[in-house]
């Protein structure tokens, strides 16, 4: 496909995914706060939006997620108790996360209690059976590992507690209510996708692949979005190293290092979240690699999640583009489903479509973004 036909495309992508966008594990025991008389704040990041009028997409998706928690809640039981079991909180992303569920819980007038694993999988599963002994009317679980905690989701279901999954699917054997996630794949392709249609003609990438957990299902999907898109692009990509990283920056930084000492010609990363950047950046430092976009020797990054450390090295110049998760309303969606769930209502998933910002765009369509 020509360059101009591509870049038609991505921006066909874009305005589709934008417009039909509607959603994206830290510290100590358990919490719990019960609802206030009034209204939180809290900041919401923007809703993919149609790109001729960006700036009204924030408010009219907030609006919207609001009214239907609302409806949920005015229309069942309003003392409803709901327990979250988070894997951490290692990211801003997961930080938004945890804020918006706490904001939302506040509003509808649901009890909010919490847990935090720090990715200890037998710990996650103690917790949850916690919950269950509390007698929770509802559990939303962010996974350290989807496979390890479906003994413990055996036990919600044994006990009629309904469990909604945050942006990490559950493995096989078990049943939940609702599970709100991103589409990782279609996602990392469109960033692809971009890169190709800015990119020269003649130009060769030789790529260094950062993964996060391999019992990450979102780690896969992304892995393999990368993969087989570049596949598509052989004349363009090459891919040179893949390191596993186990989300760990200590992982990400010493791949970035040992693959430009074993190969100085590599020009592109992709990584397949944020929370690695910081890692990245500084390898690329050390190695006097940090260069912005169209200077010579820059070295093509590719990222994912929208972190706030994302979206200012590209508003910096230095990142070419990044695949953003709404974590804001994937967690307002957990809480609609968990109020929902506990009302007897019917279940149904929902799926994040995300959106792109760039360095092309960041200053058009996403100028008040500013990330998680």
């Amino acid at each position: 496909m020509k360059k101009g036909m591509l870049r038609k495309a991505f921006g066909i992508a874009m305005a589709g995914a934008m417009a039909i966008s509607m959603v994206g594990c830290g510290g100590g025991g358990n919490s719990s706060s019960a609802a206030p008389a009034s209204e939180p704040q809290s900041s919401a990041a923007p809703e993919a939006s149609a790109p001729a009028e960006p700036s009204s997409a924030p408010s009219e998706a907030a609006s919207a997620v609001e009214s239907a928690v609302s409806a949920a809640s005015e229309a069942g039981k309003t003392d409803i108790t709901i327990g979250v079991s988070w894997c951490a909180i290692e990211s801003q992303m997961w930080a938004e996360y945890q804020n918006t569920i706490k904001a939302e819980c506040e509003r509808v007038g649901a009890t909010y209690t919490e847990s935090v694993a720090e990715n200890d999988v037998q710990k996650q599963n103690q917790q949850i059976e916690d919950f269950i002994s509390q007698g929770v009317d509802a559990i939303i679980i962010a996974p350290a590992d989807g496979e390890a905690v479906v003994s413990a989701i055996q036990e919600c279901n044994e006990a009629n507690i309904p469990v909604i999954m945050a942006n990490r699917a559950a493995g096989e054997g078990c049943e939940v209510y609702a599970t709100i996630s991103s589409d990782n794949k279609a996602m990392v392709k469109r960033e692809i996708e971009y890169i190709v249609s800015i990119t020269p003609e003649g130009t060769k990438y030789r790529c260094l692949e950062l993964v996060g957990s391999l019992t990450d299902v979102n780690a896969i999907a992304r892995q393999e979005g990368f993969e087989e898109t570049i596949a598509e692009y052989p004349d363009v990509f090459e891919l040179v190293s893949t390191v596993p990283t186990e989300w760990k920056g200590d992982q990400a930084l010493a791949g970035v290092q040992n693959t430009f000492s074993s190969d100085d010609t590599v020009n592109f990363i992709f990584s397949p979240s944020d929370a690695l950047l910081p890692s990245i950046i500084s390898g690329l430092q050390q190695l006097d690699k940090y260069k912005k976009v169209g200077e010579d020797g820059h070295i093509t990054l590719v990222t994912f999640d929208g972190a706030a450390d994302a979206v200012n090295a590209i508003r910096d110049g230095y990142v070419d583009v990044v695949s953003v998760q709404d974590a804001t309303n994937q967690a307002k969606l957990c809480v609609e489903a968990a109020v929902d769930a506990a009302n007897g209502k019917e279940s149904k998933d929902y799926i994040d479509a995300g959106f792109e910002v760039s360095s092309e765009n960041i200053e058009s369509e996403y100028k008040d973004f500013t990330g998680y």
